[in-house]
């Protein structure tokens, strides 16, 4: 263990997990699988974001085998990514759901666009790869789940030279909507 936390990896996974007992194991897995197939270093921290179910509980059993996975049970609920991204070690954060599946094909495009100079990149739909340090400024006034969250980040990020991708079409916005969604981004 001790040699665990001198290692700092180059790429620290925010996992926000919420009642994902079913996913969680899989979405940790999977991660590892891919992000040791590029042959990066990395971490996995799974955020509690406010689970009520086993999900913490099988994240800190597959910690066991898993040695990159650090749990922080603790609740963050609606903060996850803003508590994982503060305590991440790596250069580059991937802020992702446990909820969600999602193909891991594009992490290593989006992570060579980081080496070539930009702060983030978000695949709509699936998750965000950004620069710690860059990010956390808009981390910290981006906070909600899923889809919402995206559109805050990308709204606040503008200054930091975004691409954005992914297969689902970008939708106007409600009409009714928009007046709370500026004022929750405000």
């Amino acid at each position: 263990m001790a040699q665990r936390d001198h290692v700092q990896p180059e790429i620290s996974v925010v996992l926000a997990v919420r009642n994902d007992e079913d996913r969680v194991g899989h979405q940790i897995r999977s991660v590892a699988r891919h992000l040791r197939s590029l042959g990066r270093s990395f971490e996995i921290l799974a955020v509690n974001d406010g689970s009520s179910d086993n999900s913490m509980s099988l994240a800190a059993l597959l910690a066991a085998s898993v040695p990159e996975v650090r749990v922080l049970g603790r609740s963050a609920a609606g903060r996850a990514f803003l508590r994982g991204t503060s305590e991440a070690r790596g250069a580059m954060v991937v802020l992702l759901e446990a909820n969600k599946k999602v193909s891991f094909a594009p992490l290593g495009w989006a992570l060579s666009r980081l080496a070539a100079g930009r702060e983030a990149v978000i695949l709509r739909g699936r998750y965000i790869v950004a620069r710690r340090l860059m990010a956390l400024p808009v981390i910290v006034r981006a906070s909600g789940p899923g889809l919402f969250f995206e559109h805050v980040f990308e709204r606040r990020a503008q200054e930091l030279g975004i691409d954005v991708v992914g297969s689902r079409a970008k939708r106007p916005t409600p009409f009714l909507l928009r007046p709370v969604l500026r004022f929750l981004a405000a």
